[in-house]
């Protein structure tokens, strides 16, 4: 917590002493990252993406992707992060898609049918674990999970409230209310899970980011402890929320869904803060 008073004190990332930045990342011996916001925008790469994603490579320092993005086929996100330059291994990737049928898979009977709203990655990952999938059969389904969906219709909506009504279990696979899309800042899973909270008055149980089952198996895969890991991410209520109930040091990066960070106005306090994923390669090379 000293480390963080004194980075809270000084304001924000221009201004902040190098030393308190770089004696919380010597901490770190292994890192979880975020994709969004953190390695790229949209389709965009961002600055220092490919170098620290590179620099990690050299070293041998273990990492792991986690990434709240259910729209993407698991492919999808093996073949764009393989454009950081190394071959994405899919053993390091973590989707909140694949969190949410495993999580649901260890917990209901076999064939179960999920009423879904949400695009391809999430359908896919539900498919695979077993799951009969629908989208309009709200008196069939046992539950209702939910992800951004850039198809969202008012039968969507509609249906995923008959079938929560009719005492489906609500799942949100992740409460992210926007996503950077290139220059654009769009509704995400979280505005999905709001219009159905407000409309049934029932609360989404979260399963991807902040909940912990996928810092949890992050963990188990890197094989390291919460205290000698980073959360690298770029939204307070997300990653570093997420990231401090599991323990772990967290790295905030500034983006477009969190172009600064006032101490005064948050309750969360990262370890660390830092401009880009260009500044944070630049202070993880100094370490």
């Amino acid at each position: 917590m000293e480390q963080i008073s004194q980075s809270m004190e000084a304001g924000l990332p221009g201004n902040l002493e190098d030393a308190p930045r770089l004696a919380t990342l010597r901490c770190a011996v292994s890192l979880i990252l975020d994709v969004d916001g953190v390695l790229f925008e949209g389709n965009h790469i961002l600055p220092g993406a490919v170098e620290l994603i590179s620099q990690l490579s050299r070293e041998g320092t273990p990492y792991v992707y986690l990434s709240n993005n259910t729209t993407y086929s698991f492919q999808h996100h093996v073949d764009r992060l393989s454009r950081l330059g190394k071959s994405a291994d899919p053993g390091v990737i973590i989707t909140a898609a694949r969190v949410t049928a495993q999580t649901l898979a260890s917990e209901s009977r076999p064939g179960a049918c999920c009423l879904v709203i949400g695009e391809c990655g999430l359908i896919e990952a539900l498919e695979l674990a077993g799951f009969e999938v629908t989208q309009t059969d709200y008196q069939k389904a046992e539950y209702v999970v939910i992800g951004m969906d850039r198809q969202l219709t008012y039968e969507k909506l509609k249906f995923a409230s008959l079938a929560i009504r009719n005492g489906a279990q609500f799942i949100s696979s992740n409460p992210d209310p926007n996503y950077p899309d290139g220059e654009l800042v769009v509704p995400a899973s979280g505005a999905v899970q709001a219009a159905l909270e407000a409309s049934t008055g029932v609360r989404a149980r979260v399963t991807g980011k902040p909940a912990l089952p996928g810092f949890r198996l992050a963990l188990s895969i890197l094989g390291t402890s919460p205290e000698s890991t980073g959360m690298v991410g770029d939204q307070l209520e997300v990653d570093i929320r997420g990231g401090r109930c599991a323990g772990v040091l967290t790295f905030l990066v500034l983006s477009s869904l969190t172009p600064a960070f006032p101490p005064q106005e948050s309750a969360i306090l990262p370890d660390a803060i830092f401009d880009s994923a260009e500044e944070l390669w630049q202070f993880w090379i100094r370490r």
